[in-house]
């Protein structure tokens, strides 16, 4: 540039040709030259401020001149503890755009001065050994890009939703739940695993072969324990429940063999028995059963039992206690009952009878409640401090519905109908609250509450969670309302 401007300057006079190229080549050297000057700029100042992880999730090398995507990072509301050790600033910044959850989650730590000891090689001072020891361990963060789950690339992730790049994206993030570390191979079983419920310290399953097995915590290891035939088809529904009179927990299960049982375990005996078996309440596969007690935890010594079939029967059942010569259980429509003797074929099965008898139980109601399969029963809540049974009792089918009955009066008290298949239901713990699963990837929440005149209740909320079929979950009431659940895939 300094040599065209004393060419252009010595000369005094030039043609106008001359004059036009000496412009032109002295305009296209000043545009190279500040080319090169604002490469270097942007260089320097990315070294400097921006953080630019060089592998994505799947371990591919990121270019550098690749396009990059403005975000900031906003520490979720749903993080209650230790916010000021994880909070960031709010400011933009550039990341690349086909970044992935590993990536930013790279990004987070390194921000918050959080990283393993193995991170960090230099041994030039004692100095700079005291800092690597004095840094926290990194942890994973999962991110949320517009109430999702970030499981894609960032752009792809964006374009999906149909989010413009144009302005920062607010990415929520909090610490992941890492998923349990096996130890181990784990017992595998002869047939699938149906269902499950956890009790007392103890996991009951139920197989596809019919077969009920308990399990027990050993150290970081499921012991095996009772081992019984119960059906001669696949287990759809168990429930459980532990009697506070006496030291029988009660196991009931329904199958597709059309058969409804409950059998009594012994803890001090470490013992499985056959208790009753309920006939004359369905003419269909068993898909939902639900123990309950008077009060907390049956302090009357009192059971009942809800069972909904395939067809959408519900029935009611009395359960048995463990005195049941003396008990007005449920028999037949005069309220007797019959006895006989149990003939066990099973060598395999560690299980026995209850003084060799069984008792045969015929329901107390027994109503039409929806008009396809009942896939989940959960008893009301009860707000009252005494010991009676439960009054209500919440329903969920394919047809799409939520029920509230009445049980004293089999009356339906509150119906609610919803635009898909309803494949699980369970209630909070202190409240009529109810959470269902459907085919749709989504968990809806259901306020059941009812003024006692079946006053109305309403859906409070549609979140989609998993990817694929919402087959079973629990909700549960820790400092907040939280829902677990598992699916196909």
């Amino acid at each position: 540039i300094d040599r065209l401007l004393r060419c252009y300057l010595s000369i005094p006079s030039l043609s106008p040709l001359h004059q036009s190229l000496l412009l032109i080549d002295l305009q296209h050297q000043l545009y190279h030259s500040f080319q090169n000057l604002i490469h270097t700029t942007k260089m320097s100042s990315s070294d400097e401020m921006s953080i630019d992880p060089t592998q994505d999730d799947d371990g591919i090398i990121i270019d550098k001149q690749q396009t990059k995507i403005r975000v900031s990072f906003l520490l979720s509301p749903s993080v209650r503890h230790n916010r000021h050790q994880l909070e960031l600033p709010s400011e933009p910044m550039a990341v690349p755009s086909n970044i992935r959850k590993r990536g930013l989650s790279a990004i987070v730590n390194h921000l918050l001065d959080r990283g393993d000891k193995d991170d960090d090689n230099d041994d030039d001072s004692a100095s700079d050994d005291d800092e690597d020891n004095e840094r926290l361990p990194s942890i994973p963060f999962d991110f949320l890009l517009n109430d999702k789950l970030l499981r894609l690339p960032l752009d792809s992730a964006a374009r999906n939703l149909g989010l413009s790049t144009e302005h920062a994206l607010e990415l929520h993030y909090f610490p992941a739940r890492l998923p349990p570390k096996k130890e181990g191979q784990s017992e595998q079983l002869p047939d699938w695993i149906m269902v499950m419920e956890y009790n007392n310290g103890r996991l009951w399953s139920g197989g596809a072969d019919g077969v009920i097995r308990t399990f027990e915590q050993e150290g970081e290891e499921l012991k095996s324990g009772c081992v019984i035939s119960a059906h001669t088809g696949p287990i759809k529904c168990v429930s459980s429940l532990t009697d506070a009179t006496s030291d029988l927990t009660y196991v009931a299960t329904g199958s597709m063999d059309q058969t409804l049982v409950t059998h009594a375990y012994n803890s001090k005996k470490e013992e499985l028995s056959l208790h009753a078996v309920y006939s004359g309440g369905h003419g269909n596969s068993i898909s939902s059963v639900a123990l309950a007690a008077g009060g907390s935890g049956g302090g009357d010594g009192k059971q009942i039992m809800a069972s909904g079939d395939w067809d959408g029967g519900l029935a009611i059942w009395n359960v048995p206690g463990s005195s049941s010569s003396n008990d007005n259980v449920g028999g037949d429509a005069n309220g007797k009952k019959s006895s006989k003797k149990r003939k066990d074929n099973n060598s395999n099965s560690t299980s026995s009878s209850i003084e060799g008898t069984i008792q045969e139980v015929q329901p107390i109601q027994s109503v039409r409640a929806h008009s396809s399969n009942i896939s989940g029963l959960a008893w009301g809540y009860n707000s009252s401090s005494s010991s009676s049974l439960p009054s209500t009792l919440l329903t969920g089918s394919w047809d799409h519905g939520l029920k509230v009955y009445d049980v004293s009066r089999m009356d339906c008290i509150l119906a609610l109908n919803g635009s898909r298949v309803v494949t699980s239901l369970s209630r909070c713990s202190n409240s009529d609250v109810v959470a269902t699963g459907s085919p749709d990837c989504t968990v809806r929440l259901w306020d059941m509450r009812t003024n006692g005149e079946g006053g109305s209740g309403s859906q409070i909320a549609d979140k989609t969670l998993r990817q694929r079929y919402v087959i079973c979950f629990g909700i549960a009431l820790l400092d907040r309302c939280c829902c677990v659940s598992y699916s196909f895939g």
